[in-house]
């Protein structure tokens, strides 16, 4: 293990992060976290509960040099993501040596989604992070030279930083949870007691710390109430019964395919390959430790929720560690010991070129179209009178409303923002059923449909294309028209 080798790591995924970094919001979460920045108030959704209130400072902090919310969001993510780089290099040489150290810094640098993460405004590449920091000092607790009470030590020194850790990522207080419980069997029991009094006095003091920002406690844990039913109701098997769980695992797998891509593979020969099982073998606390880290998650996003890519990057440091031992057991397997650089370096270079040069989902020309393509459609609205304006959008309704509040000159249109979740319903178009706070005149509109998932429907509708990708599609219709929403993502016009 060597440190400069870990600085190394993390100057190259910074620098490769960087030139990468939106320069407006990327999601509507994103504008939460922006809101929560000005006033906290998880209630109002600024952000979302829990909130995540020491994330919020540290952004706080950054804004006072940066005076750009998105900036100082995407600064955090980009470190972020660097130093996920380097800690899994030094969790993975201390767990086995310096060769899969490399290799696993070099997987986990490279993935498509985690790459594009590492230059938005979403905490995510945090979250692996705060997970590979916590596993890194929890493994000092299973080092067999230690002794009884230095072992202690580190799970009180572990304890501490998972505790803060749930201040930034609230998920964590459970993906973490079994770790700590192994690792708690290798001290004593006074010592994991007092351990697990340091975890619970942390996680208190930033929930009371949380209510006395979000104007009392009651208000904070009523927030973090109505968003915890929210959530089963929509997502879970406790909601919605074993369907959830199907849907759950369809996102699930969809997630860790684009965010594991060419490093599916290795990851299998890992528990199928008899050469990796019979070294990892070797060290059951090993063994037992690399899968209650990595795994722990599962459950939750199986049962509960997995509602974004950014969400698996809680099992990504652990997987590319699995990788990189998965190309090693390969190239035995092959008795040919020369093509193992073959094997990491055609991996690394296959995602890295999905990144940078494919027009799939969340890559580099998908998260530029999107960042560009906000200006852009804002650009092309500025003529629009909002009084003859309809604003459709579905997914990006609160990004929309966001951007267009505050740049286009002539004031924001009326903006129809609905949950695809949601039943399909029917609305005229006729002012008479617009709020008399909502700007409407005319015997004609403009409808467009501000989101590229939207499908225009029917007949009478322009598509207008912006330089980098992005479109709008725009339907001049007769105020007596109304606009149909089905269930989905289906807009049409009804004359």
């Amino acid at each position: 293990m060597s440190w400069r080798v870990a600085l190394a790591l993390f100057g190259l995924g910074l620098v490769t992060r960087l030139p990468f970094a939106t320069s407006n919001l990327c999601a509507p979460d994103s504008v939460l976290y922006a809101r929560g920045m000005e006033s906290f108030d998880p209630f109002d959704q600024r952000p979302q509960p829990p909130g995540y209130l020491w994330y919020v400072l540290v952004l706080r902090a950054i804004d006072l040099a940066t005076h750009d919310p998105n900036r100082a969001m995407t600064i955090v993510s980009a470190i972020a993501g660097a130093a996920t780089v380097a800690l899994v290099y030094l969790l993975a040489a201390r767990l086995y040596d310096e060769r899969t150290a490399r290799v696993s810094a070099l997987f986990v640098l490279t993935p498509v989604t985690f790459w594009a993460y590492g230059g938005v405004a979403y905490p995510y590449t945090l979250l692996a992070a705060l997970t590979t920091l916590c596993a890194l000092i929890f493994w000092r607790v299973f080092d067999p030279a230690a002794t009884r009470a230095r072992r202690g030590l580190w799970l009180a020194a572990a304890s501490a930083v998972w505790g803060v850790a749930v201040g930034f990522r609230s998920d964590l207080a459970i993906f973490l949870a079994p770790l700590w419980l192994l690792a708690a069997t290798r001290v004593s029991v006074a010592t994991a007691a007092l351990s697990a009094a340091t975890v619970a006095a942390l996680t208190g003091l930033w929930v009371f710390a949380s209510g006395a920002a979000d104007g009392g406690l009651a208000r904070f844990l009523e927030a973090v109430r109505i968003q915890s039913k929210f959530v089963d109701d929509r997502y879970s098997v406790f909601g919605n019964g074993p369907i959830a769980i199907y849907r759950n695992l369809y996102e699930l797998g969809r997630f860790l395919g684009r965010g594991l891509y060419f490093l599916i593979p290795v990851v299998a020969v890992t528990f199928i390959s008899a050469e990796a099982r019979r070294v990892e073998l070797r060290d059951r606390w090993r063994t037992a430790f690399i899968l209650t880290w990595t795994l722990a998650p599962l459950p939750f996003y199986v049962f509960i929720h997995v509602g974004e890519y950014g969400y698996i990057f809680s099992m990504l440091p652990g997987l590319a560690i699995l990788a990189g031992r998965g190309a090693i057991a390969l190239a035995k397997g092959l008795r040919m010991p020369r093509t193992f650089r073959w094997i990491v370096a055609t991996i690394a270079l296959a995602n890295a070129a999905i990144f940078l040069v494919s027009d799939t989902p969340i890559t580099a020309r998908d998260i530029a179209r999107r960042d560009r393509g906000i200006d852009e459609k804002i650009a092309y609205l500025e003529s629009f009178d909002p009084q003859t304006t309809q604003i459709v959008s579905a997914y990006d309704a609160v990004l929309a409303s966001h951007y267009l509040e505050a740049r286009l000159p002539h004031g924001l249109p009326p903006l129809l923002g609905y949950d695809p979740a949601n039943p399909g319903f029917t609305t005229p178009l006729a002012c008479a059923a617009h709020p008399q706070t909502m700007p409407c005149a005319d015997s004609s509109v403009d409808v467009v449909l501000w989101d590229d998932l939207l499908r225009a429907e029917g007949p009478g509708w322009q598509e207008v294309r912006m330089p980098h990708g992005a479109r709008l599609r725009i339907a001049h219709v007769p105020r007596s028209s109304s606009l149909r929403v089905s269930e989905g993502l289906g807009v049409e016009i009804i004359r």
